[in-house]
């Protein structure tokens, strides 16, 4: 693939570059958080249930997962332009399909689609924005590309909610349309027009189609285990039985595999994968919360889709202005104290939330904007952490492997946080129908009222279990981060990134380039990789 350096791009094409894949990479995360308010809306149109509605974002989350696993190689064959203008075409199809149909499989695959297209995006996005805008910038420019990123996660369940509140939820994917259209005519202005490499290294296809079997497995397994009883279910039992499977025999191929799609093997490492575990709980959390919250807030308290969604904008209040500070605060306090300060604010959120069942949504400010802050604090400090002391050329290596498991993580925390909520609703509705005598005739409500206000109160109860125990897995988490967590600096490589800013500049640069005419084969653990030799013009370059 040609080198572009990249003070020689013209300002004409920084315009189209910034607004058109900007706008891609935002619609991508829109996408998927514009559903997390209003699930009761789209069971209503699909004619299924709440639960199953909530597998419209856990769908979407898994092939968001796969998408990313999928960027290196298809840019490395391809060429990111011809890559952007494909991920953009698969998810305007995924959109109008969404916005179309009343079946609810086919709403899952045209999740599927926006989901892949989403994941491809994330990566090529960071990639092109520091390819072709100059060294002095690329502070601003990771700050643009991790809020247009975020920024939807905060806002989008807001507008969601709005558009199914008034037009319907079907506007959501209708507007999103010619959205993406647009984005798709600025951003193929703005990529230059490049080739793949000569030599591109061979897709693993095999381990593709085993790694999404295993996801697929799992997720049926999430997703309907409380609905078929786990495993009391032998459905359950054979969709647990082929995720471990089909799992075990992706993790097997990677090891022999020559060119992989993930690389496990940094996962020996103490920092990569104490951080990266800690990185999960985090962002499943946030996610799991983000998701449920809403849905308590319409079916129990009787919000519409909009106010339940605004729920969650005191969420952006706190995360973005934070973030954008975070490079400057890592001198200042250290990535470890950084990191155990984030999951002190989860513990602060978390452990001040209180639910009832009359109160407004007013009273939980405060804590949404606690988990805000954490949000803005999880990112920098524990990805600089989990690539400590790994060299610069296994940099891209590494982040794509720590953002597939990272991105997949929130499944489990939506899907679970989900389970345990219904569960708990239902003992506690046991224990709460065992202690309330049966009213007289001239009791304050009828049977009716007495029984819904039971169910509420049922499910209240089971939140705030779940708030103290997210709060206690926060304070373990900041315990773990500040006492067993090793000091970057002692990892750090001397190739290796000093600041979050470089960390991404190392990680846009894809593992595609190990295939380049001029690499030469080593050995890494037992299997063989290419590394280029960079000579004196590219290493200028990059």
């Amino acid at each position: 693939m040609s080198e572009v350096v990249s003070s020689s791009a013209s300002r004409a094409r920084l315009f189209p570059l910034f607004a058109g894949v900007g706008l891609a990479l935002g619609l991508g995360s829109f996408e998927g958080a514009s559903v997390q308010g209003i699930f009761p809306y789209l069971a209503g149109g699909l004619s299924t249930s709440s639960d199953h509605a909530l597998w419209a974002l856990t769908y979407f989350i898994v092939h968001w997962s796969l998408g990313i696993s999928l960027m290196p190689w298809t840019t490395a064959r391809y060429g990111a332009r011809r890559v952007f203008l494909v991920a953009t075409a698969v998810a305007a199809a995924g959109s109008a399909i969404s916005a179309l149909t009343d079946n609810w499989w086919a709403m899952l695959a045209s999740r599927g689609m926006q989901g892949i297209a989403a994941g491809l995006l994330v990566p090529l996005s960071q990639s092109v924005f520091l390819r072709y805008t100059p060294k002095s910038r690329h502070g601003l420019v990771t700050i643009f590309w991790s809020n247009a990123m975020l920024a939807p996660f905060f806002v989008g369940p807001a507008i969601g909610g709005w558009l199914s509140t008034g037009p319907g939820y079907r506007w959501i994917f209708g507007l999103a349309f010619p959205l993406w259209i647009f984005a798709a005519r600025l951003g193929g202005r703005g990529i230059p027009e490049e080739d793949g490499l000569p030599l591109p290294p061979p897709f693993d296809f095999p381990g593709f189609i085993l790694l999404y079997a295993g996801l697929m497995a799992l997720q049926i397994t999430l997703d309907q285990g409380e609905q078929y009883g786990w495993l009391h279910s032998r459905f359950i039992v054979q969709s647990s039985l082929a995720a471990v499977i089909f799992l075990l025999l992706f993790a097997w191929r990677e090891s022999i595999c020559r060119h992989p799609l993930l690389h496990f093997h940094y996962l020996l490492k103490r920092n990569y994968w104490l951080g990266l575990l800690l990185l999960c709980l985090g962002w499943a959390l946030f996610m799991g919360w983000a998701s449920v919250l809403p849905l308590w807030a319409e079916q129990n308290l009787g919000y519409n889709g909009l106010w339940g969604s605004v729920l969650l904008l005191p969420i952006g209040l706190g995360a973005i202005p934070l973030s954008m500070l975070m490079d400057r605060l890592q001198g200042l306090m250290g990535l470890r104290r950084l990191a155990s300060l984030c999951f002190v604010l989860f513990a602060v959120a978390y452990g001040t939330a209180y639910l009832g069942p009359g109160m407004g949504l007013q009273g939980l400010f405060l804590p949404m904007l606690f988990i805000g802050l954490g949000v803005g604090m999880l990112f920098v400090p524990l990805t600089m952490i989990i690539l400590a002391g790994i060299p610069a050329e296994e940099i891209p290596r590494a982040a794509t492997t720590s953002n597939f498991i990272r991105v997949f993580s929130a499944n489990i925390g939506v899907s679970l946080l989900s389970v345990y909520w219904t569960r708990g609703a239902s003992v506690a509705a046991s224990q709460l129908r065992a202690e309330t005598p049966l009213p007289g005739p001239q009791g304050p409500w009828p049977l009716w009222e007495l029984g819904r206000r039971l169910t509420i109160e049922a499910a209240t109860l089971s939140l705030d279990s779940l708030f103290r125990i997210s709060m206690w897995l926060a304070l373990a988490a900041a315990l773990a981060s500040y006492f067993l967590l090793l000091s970057p600096a002692r990892l750090r490589a001397p190739d290796g990134p000093a600041s979050y800013v470089e960390e991404e500049e190392m990680e846009a640069y894809p593992a595609s380039a190990e295939s380049a005419p001029g690499g030469r084969e080593i050995s890494c653990r037992g299997r063989d990789i290419s590394i280029p030799v960079v000579s004196g013009a590219s290493a200028s370059s990059q």
